[in-house]
């Protein structure tokens, strides 16, 4: 069995080079159009991010890899969309336009890029905007944060209310590497965001989009006792990478959603929240670790909908369906 394994840093590298555009764009006719022999490999498995998934077309079929003289091909929109990118094509000029410089829709910082946590740096570079508090979310939180039953929040009618929290097991098992976690998730406050005030966070304000508007929710996350166990490098893990559960993006019930979030990259955010309550810390195999850190996060979502806030299981055992946990953002 091959796997293909995608991660978002190397999509415009290699994803779009190598790639075919499955359904939903059209038909290629007219001059230029050379007749093959190609097999669709339907033994070929896909990882998104290190976890299994299924690319599926518009009408929701399941779609497979394509080898044709020794190359394989992937579905260049299914892959796009899941990696947060936009695909278009445009009949006329037959072009096929991918845009992943906007996380669809959402707000990113020029100056900020992701690496492996380093110790911090004794002075920013001159470049990097200054520090700005974030606005305070002014939605009441219910007086106490209890936990909801171990059925709630996986589907859109049990989704988790504000002030509301879920536990859940969250192992990860890939290549010989894993790794138990147990999470417990609360939204604690929701409040709109305008375009302007994300800009004033220090991040490039976001495109005009008559179907997109943003929240900023206030996050809680409570690791208890995750424990490194396995890896056949021997390496260590850091706490704040890796023990952290999976922000998906936004999902209404009707079938829209936005892939990702911004939880970085400004005053009071989550992530670091996460760095402060971890410290840098790294695990050795057989080390355990638990910490509680509450942070906001940017979530982009669709205009006019109720929409929640998705959380992805790392281990879904091909029912991807099932591996979300909703929560409430109004």
């Amino acid at each position: 069995m091959k796997l293909i394994k995608m991660r978002k840093s190397v999509f415009i590298s290699s994803i779009v080079v190598s790639s075919l555009l499955f359904g939903s764009v059209g038909v290629l006719a007219g001059t230029g159009v050379e007749t093959i022999k190609a097999k669709l490999n339907h033994n070929i498995k896909f990882l998104l991010n290190g976890a299994k998934w299924t690319p599926k077309d518009q009408s929701g079929n399941n779609l497979s890899a394509l080898v044709y003289n020794g190359s394989t091909y992937v579905p260049l929109r299914s892959v796009s969309e899941a990696l947060g990118a936009e695909v278009d094509f445009d009949a006329p000029s037959l072009t096929i336009s991918i845009d992943g410089s906007g996380d669809s829709g959402i707000p990113y910082n020029d100056t900020n890029t992701a690496s492996t946590p380093q110790q911090p740096a004794t002075q920013a570079p001159a470049n990097t905007p200054a520090p700005t508090t974030a606005p305070s979310p002014t939605t009441t939180p219910s007086q106490s944060t209890t936990t909801a039953s171990t059925n709630s929040g996986k589907s859109f009618s049990s989704a988790i209310p504000i002030g509301k929290s879920v536990s859940f097991n969250d192992p990860y098992n890939y290549d010989g590497h894993s790794y138990t976690a147990n999470y417990t998730v609360s939204v604690s406050s929701v409040k709109s965001i305008s375009r302007s005030e994300i800009a004033a966070l220090g991040f490039r304000e976001p495109e005009a989009n008559a179907l997109v508007e943003y929240k900023l929710a206030k996050v809680k996350i409570v690791l208890n006792n995750g424990k490194y166990i396995s890896d056949n490098k021997n390496e260590e893990l850091y706490v704040g990478v890796d023990f952290v559960p999976r922000l998906w993006g936004s999902k209404t019930s009707d079938g829209n959603s936005i892939i990702g979030v911004t939880d970085y990259g400004f005053t009071g955010s989550l992530d670091d929240a996460i760095d402060d309550a971890t410290d840098l810390k790294k695990l050795k195999l057989g080390e355990s670790y638990s910490y509680t850190a509450e942070g906001l996060v940017i979530v982009p979502v669709t205009k006019g909908l109720t929409n929640y806030l998705a959380i992805q299981l790392n281990d879904y055992n091909d029912d991807y369906e099932n591996s979300f946990f909703y929560f409430n953002l109004q």
